[in-house]
């Protein structure tokens, strides 16, 4: 799906509400005209990047729907500016329950286990079962989301 930029503006709180920063751009917490809770993600340092080619990129990315991948609900291409729209995951990236000295964060080991699984589960299948296979290389516990 194809957004507007003033949308998504608009959905993010004039980009106000960061959940944070990642090597390709920061990523912040909107709500859609729907009710629809989303992380929209503002890339930035991709220079000419060729839009045929990104269009593709977002074309492939958003026909994969796997149970343990975030899913990729749209797009915005406004002059410099470059967004994507993913689905929401309410309870933030994994490091904030690993790394947190806060018992408030802390998960059990069957939890843990669970979470493992799934993983390897999302990445088997980007890795060997999607039509078009895609090899993640940016794997650590900031890129995994928790729902």
């Amino acid at each position: 799906m194809r957004f507007s930029y003033e949308d998504l503006r608009n959905a993010t709180e004039n980009f106000n509400r960061k959940l944070g920063k990642g090597g390709f751009g920061s990523v912040f917490e909107g709500t859609l005209g729907n009710g629809t809770k989303v992380a929209v993600k503002c890339l930035d340092g991709l220079g000419q990047v060729n839009k045929k080619s990104l269009l593709a990129e977002v074309e492939t990315i958003g026909s994969i729907h796997h149970v343990n991948l975030v899913r990729l609900i749209g797009f915005c291409w406004k002059k410099s500016h470059r967004l994507l729209v993913y689905e929401y995951m309410c309870n933030g990236s994994l490091d904030k329950w690993i790394f947190s000295r806060n018992q408030e964060f802390s998960l059990d080991w069957q939890t843990r286990r669970n979470i493992i699984f799934d993983m390897a589960k999302g990445l088997a299948y980007l890795h060997e079962h999607c039509r078009q296979r895609i090899v993640h290389l940016d794997i650590k516990p900031q890129n995994i989301l928790l729902e």
